[in-house]
């Protein structure tokens, strides 16, 4: 007996906690406990799913869970559970889990400490519910809120809504007008006693009661015409379209409402005009009453105009004299518009209002014009509604300004998204981009990469021929960019010379591999200014990150790629054989970080010196190297080309930078550098072993070189074997104003010119080691 009753407890059990299992998960309800004495949690099979757990898991301790959440939410949850901890007090919380898929469920839970009888707490648990699909809900209805907000605001018609109590919601600034109660005099009043005539209010209720027992109401979703009362105790026609809305648990109901007083007023006016005389001259009177629009009475059995004024006529294009026929108005009318206008006239027959068509005509002078017409019936002499009265008016004007003004809307959300410049994408527009296409990659779950690229030398354009030609420049390089891009691919101006682009699904593509397409795609890009005979080089640098390899954040994307343009602009590895040098003679001579920093200044005037002296600096290694010099020659040799050129910081910027041919005294003005670099670099003790070399780099071996006029061996041997060295990385680098020449051509020019300009023992070791 006793082991079928523990048989029995074991299967009551499992019902049960088979029960409350499928009751959680109908819930979308888990619950949890935690022990902070020993770091165990137990979750239940819902709690489990709810944080993308395995039913199997074995580790559900906090920091498990805790992996789950969002990671900005993780020091939130971390912080109330360790302050229930501390307080001994209940915590309720919202908080998100990130789920496999990349989506997020929002989860809500509560939490409630367990003390012992010293009042520690020794236990916590806690529930957690599903409220993705609530969260979801309330940003759609406050989307749906807001929009609703701007509709009332923008409505030419006003705005009122009321509960089931005839409360009033909403009442919006035309209804203020209409009615004569402002906004706080009306929310919250009952609308019957704002505006409705004390002999309808009770038939509004029992409509109202109606509504509310069978869901159906002859006054709703329609339009109607019922009088109203203003706050000053008169009454007035209005049109009332009223639609039921079901919002949730919630019923309300939403009103348009029109003023029909003006309308009313012409329409009565036609109408006692008709029934007083048929005279020419009270036509004539009511024409000019209604100004610029035309009066016309016709008669459709008879398909002809009864009485046509000169004015519509006009409208039609026709003399004021001519024969105008109802055959002729319906022809001249856009067959896409015929029906509308031929409704109209079936709606205007069978109603006691007015009604207004807007179409468009064929004018005889070639154009299109667009027309309003706005009529009602008549009865006849046999009380048929056969006819028509009604006026037209040219609302072409109209037309155009709101077309006008629909184009100045879509130019201003142009403007807004575009660089005014290069018509690319700008700052703005870039990271809206940026947002969306690295929510479509984690989406999606490929890779995008952000490249950041500038114009080499933009300032030099800008110096020497003005920023109008700079402005060409970027144009021109935003076209060559569009070019290579995929129809897919963002393309942005970042600022300045400055671009940014994005390519997404990039899939196993290297940075390397992208880098060598773009720099490729590039090339041979060149401007040549008006009145040059030459073409000027342009390059680029640019930097790239990818998506989610190096960050999943779309600021250090940014980032890391400007990283990696600034990078590329100042030359490379910062561990190169220039660099080292700096270090080197920096920490051992006090003085070269100020020559240095010389260099530095001759570079931000002309964007070569540096580069060029850190290639001078490989090129007499490699001539070193091929001779057999000694490692201390080799160390004086790269100081040497390090500051080599420290004398420019003497020659004028519009020398430096001119893209032309030098004249004689702007020659002799270049031909100063090197006394005047030898100069600097002698005030700096330690240095006395590169003065050969920044003096006499540019003598030659025939003796014509300056500023000494030295030849053959009288010239110092480094000094020969620098000027080599400076020649091939002159004639081969690309400079702002030209591009540099072939390798192989620069090769020749040095053979041809061993034992007349170079001394042909270095060129001979030079062209060996390269």
């Amino acid at each position: 007996m006793l082991l079928e009753e523990l048989v029995r407890l074991r299967e009551d059990h499992q019902t049960c906690q088979k029960r409350f299992q499928e009751s959680q998960a109908l819930s979308q309800c888990g619950s949890w406990e935690f022990d902070p004495t020993t770091g165990l949690g137990w979750l239940s099979h819902e709690q489990r799913r709810l944080f993308n757990l395995s039913p199997d898991e074995t580790d559900t301790s906090p920091e498990v869970v805790l992996r789950h959440h969002h990671p900005d939410d993780i020091l939130k949850v971390q912080a109330l559970i360790q302050q229930a901890i501390h307080d001994g007090k209940p915590f309720t919380t919202e908080t998100r889990v990130l789920c496999d898929d990349g989506t997020v469920r929002w989860l809500h839970a509560e939490g409630r400490p367990m003390c012992d009888a010293t009042g520690n707490v020794v236990r916590l648990i806690g529930t957690t519910l599903d409220i993705t699909e609530r969260k979801r809900a309330q940003g759609a209805l406050e989307d749906g809120h807001l929009r609703q907000q701007a509709l009332q605001k923008a409505a030419l018609d006003a705005v009122v809504s009321i509960d089931t109590q005839e409360r009033v919601l909403e009442w919006n600034a035309v209804a203020a007008e209409l009615f004569g109660y402002s906004a706080d005099e009306a929310l919250g009043r009952n609308l019957a006693e704002l505006i409705i005539p004390p002999a309808l209010r009770e038939s509004h209720r029992r409509g109202i009661a109606h509504f509310l027992q069978t869901g159906e109401g002859p006054a709703l979703n329609q339009r109607i015409e019922v009088p109203a009362l203003h706050a000053d105790g008169t009454e007035f026609p209005i049109e009332l379209t009223a639609v039921p809305v079901q919002l949730q648990d919630e019923l309300y109901f939403t009103a348009s409402i029109r003023d029909l007083r003006p309308r009313e007023a012409a329409i009565e006016a036609l109408r006692q005009q008709q029934q007083e005389t048929h005279s020419s001259e009270q036509r004539l009177q009511l024409a000019l009453y209604h100004g610029a629009m035309g009066l016309w009475h016709v008669d459709l059995v008879a398909q002809e105009f009864l009485y046509v004024s000169e004015r519509s006529k006009t409208l039609y294009g026709y003399a004021e004299d001519a024969h105008f026929t109802w055959a002729d108005c319906l022809q001249q009318i856009l067959p896409e518009d015929l029906p509308q206008v031929e409704q109209t006239i079936q709606d205007a027959l069978q109603s006691t209002l007015s009604a207004t068509v807007e179409f468009r005509i064929y004018h005889p002078d070639g154009s299109v014009r667009w027309l309003t017409a706005h009529g009602a019936a008549i009865e006849d002499s046999s009380g048929a509604r056969t006819q028509l009265i009604g006026v037209s008016q040219d609302i072409t004007e109209r037309k155009r300004l709101e077309e006008q003004r629909e184009e100045a809307l879509r130019e201003a959300q142009e403007r807004a998204e575009r660089d005014p410049l290069t018509h690319l994408f700008n700052h703005r527009s870039f990271h809206r981009r940026l947002e969306e296409e690295t929510n479509r990659a984690q989406r999606e779950n490929t890779t995008l990469a952000v490249i950041m690229l500038d114009l080499d030398n933009f300032k030099f354009f800008n110096d020497a021929y003005g920023h109008a030609i700079g402005d060409e420049v970027l144009r021109l390089l935003a076209l060559r960019l569009q070019h290579i891009c995929r129809p897919y691919d963002t393309l942005a101006r970042f600022g300045g010379d400055e671009f940014a682009l994005i390519f997404p699904n990039i899939g196993a593509t290297s940075i390397a591999d992208l880098e060598a397409r773009i720099y490729n795609d590039m090339s041979g890009l060149s401007y040549q200014p008006e009145g040059y005979e030459s073409a000027v080089p342009l390059t680029i640098s640019l930097g790239v990150s990818v998506f989610p390899d190096d960050s999943r954040s779309r600021s250090e994307l940014v980032e890391l790629a400007s990283a990696q343009l600034r990078r590329a602009k100042s030359g490379g590895e910062s561990d190169s054989e220039a660099e080292r040098t700096r270090l080197r003679m920096s920490k051992a001579l006090e003085g070269f970080s100020m020559l240095d920093a010389l260099v530095t200044a001759v570079d931000n005037k002309d964007r070569y010196t540096r580069r060029h002296s850190e290639d001078v600096l490989g090129y007499c290694l490699q001539i070193a190297r091929s001779l057999g010099l000694d490692a201390e020659t080799q160390h004086t040799l790269a100081v040497a080309a390090l500051l080599h050129d420290v004398g420019k910081i003497g020659v004028p910027d519009a020398i430096l930078r001119k893209p032309g041919k030098l004249t004689e005294m702007e020659f002799n003005a270049v031909r100063q550098h090197a006394a005047m670099g030898a100069a600097i670099v002698s005030a700096v003790p330690g240095l006395e072993s590169i003065l050969d070399c920044v003096r006499h780099h540019h003598e030659r071996w025939d003796g014509t070189g300056y500023p000494s006029g030295l030849g053959g061996e009288n010239i110092p041997r480094l000094a020969r074997l620098m000027a080599v060295a400076d020649a091939f990385s002159a004639m081969t680098t690309n400079r702002p104003y030209r591009q540099g020449m072939p390798c192989e051509k620069a090769r020749a020019i040095l053979k041809d010119g061993a034992g007349t300009q170079w001394d042909p023992t270095m060129v001979e070791a030079f062209l060996a080691s390269h």
